[in-house]
């Protein structure tokens, strides 16, 4: 493990010395926000003079910058430490849903060297932040021992779940899947067995249901201040973030349509996109909404009028999104790994990646070994949690960096060697 850490380490320094510049391109604000909080001015929109409040992106990364010193240096740092924590904890996870086969060591592999992550890692972006979340939900899970069960286990849980939404809304979705699965496992384990099995089997479910009443309870209880001081600021208690509305709307408006979906561009033009946005906030002026929910409610309406009669287009734009989510390059418009040879090796450790993924799931049926426990339920949680948003919400390649170390475990755990067929 620590030679797969020091190799994650070595290759995001190198990735970060290629093209220092990255560490100070701040595309989505965060360092500006956190500037504002270093300057006194509270979680403000950056430049706004006076200091405006904002909710439009989640809290949790903007403050980490803020502790780390927000400079190229302590943003490298931070994302070190993170990558560190994401080799670890995904390594935890394998091992742990493997049953310790020899084999558990390919996911941290893939997460130590996986382009996407190693390619984020040098910008201030949310990815190596909610990646590092994900694995170290996955591993806390894979090892829990819920006829053991403890108020402290489940506080760690509900913990992580709080962060990891205000890391990024999407998380939402993939803890509603989550309580989904572990709800039919807990009902499952109430109704199996005979007589004496299934009272204990029974004790098991409802320690289930009594965990996941806990977690969700401390989970509440993480994201409550940035809840509570939203309705202070707002008057509406958003737990989440203003930002939903706009990415809706950048994902299903006509321009998009036309232009990507239809058009066969591979991706949306930076020209085009500015001219889209500037119309898009003329529009809101001359309507005269200016506050920041009224307008992240304003752009949702829109969107989900464009979507309800234009069912056909959107059906197609799903399909466009799914095949973009799960791409195995960049877009050549992204800016990133523009040479040729640079592409083939990202396609090809891609292709080379869903293909195994596709043998350990014929092997996990194969060998009857595709069992419900937590660990798994949580891996796949993530898959299908960040894959149904981003079907509907905007999309790129780097929308599935976060759930890269689900995918390397459920890889990994596919291959596991079974004696004979388990029921």
């Amino acid at each position: 493990m620590l030679l797969l850490i020091g190799l994650a380490l070595a290759l995001r320094v190198l990735v970060m010395l290629a093209a220092p510049e990255q560490l100070k391109l701040d595309r989505d604000l965060y360092v500006g926000i956190a500037n504002e909080l270093r300057a006194g001015h509270g979680y403000c929109t950056p430049g706004s003079d006076p200091p405006r409040s904002t909710a439009f992106r989640p809290p949790l990364y903007p403050l980490l910058l803020w502790v780390s010193g927000g400079g190229p240096v302590g943003i490298a740092a931070l994302h070190l430490a993170l990558a560190s924590l994401m080799v670890v904890t995904t390594g935890i996870a394998a091992r742990r849903l493997s049953g310790n086969y020899p084999l558990w060591v390919l996911a941290p592999a893939i997460v130590a060297v996986d382009p996407l992550l190693l390619l984020y890692s040098r910008q201030p972006m949310t990815e190596t932040l909610c990646a590092c979340l994900s694995a170290v939900l996955l591993g806390r899970i894979a090892c829990r021992d819920l006829t053991a069960s403890t108020w402290k286990g489940a506080c760690g849980e509900g913990v992580l779940w709080g962060l990891s939404l205000l890391a990024r809304p999407t998380y939402g979705a993939v803890l509603a899947i989550w309580l989904l699965l572990e709800v039919i496992r807990g009902r499952q384990e109430v109704h199996h067995g005979g007589t004496e099995v299934r009272c204990e089997s029974r004790e098991r479910g409802w320690s289930t249901f009594r965990h996941l009443a806990l977690v969700l309870t401390f989970m509440l209880l993480t994201i409550s201040p940035w809840a509570i001081r939203n309705w202070q600021v707002f008057g509406h208690p958003i737990v989440t973030t203003t930002h939903g509305g706009y990415t809706l709307w950048l994902a299903n408006n006509p321009v998009y349509y036309r232009e990507v979906v239809e058009g066969g561009a591979p991706a949306w033009d930076g020209g085009s996109l500015a001219r889209w946005q500037a119309e898009t906030d003329q529009n809101l002026d001359q309507r005269e909404i200016l506050g920041e929910v009224d307008r992240d409610r304003a752009l949702s309406q829109q969107a989900h009028a464009f979507i309800r009669e234009n069912p056909v287009r959107f059906m197609r734009a799903c399909l466009f999104r799914a095949h973009t989510f799960w791409g195995i390059t960049p877009s050549r418009t992204a800016g990133e790994g523009q040479n040729l040879p640079m592409l083939w090796a990202v396609g090809g450790f891609y292709l080379a990646l869903w293909v195994g993924g596709i043998a350990s799931l014929v092997r996990f049926v194969r060998t009857r070994s595709l069992r419900m426990s937590p660990g798994f339920s949580m891996a796949l949680s993530l898959i299908l949690g960040f894959f149904l948003v981003h079907l509907v919400y905007w999309t790129d390649v780097r929308m599935r960096a976060p759930i890269m170390p689900a995918i390397a475990v459920l890889l990994a755990a596919g291959w596991r060697t079974t004696s004979k067929p388990t029921d």
